[in-house]
């Protein structure tokens, strides 16, 4: 990541594309090579724990907005969201169905 003084025109940031990303990062224009994806396999560990999230993420849906809302409200003031909250709690064997 290299620090900016100003971000570029638009123009330039259009041109480079896919080579470079501009943006600002607590308020600092910044740019760094732009951001490659790692391809289709992960590590096994990783793939492991898909189902467990596949599953969370459908019984946060599934969950009543008054639930929603618990775990939202539960989540303000720290670095998570409610649906992170409640993933985190399932994943970890805490929320249990």
């Amino acid at each position: 990541m290299v620090k900016l003084l100003v971000l570029p025109e638009q123009d330039i940031i259009s041109g480079l594309k896919g080579k470079i990303d501009f943006y600002l990062w607590m308020g600092i224009p910044v740019a760094r090579k732009w951001p490659r994806s790692p391809g289709p396999r992960r590590a096994p560990a990783v793939e492991a724990q898909w189902p467990t999230f596949r599953t969370a993420s459908r019984l946060w849906n599934k969950m009543s907005p008054y639930i929603q809302q618990a775990y939202i409200t539960t989540a303000a003031g720290t670095n998570l969201t409610g649906r992170d909250l409640a993933m985190k709690a399932y994943m970890s064997g805490y929320l249990k169905y």
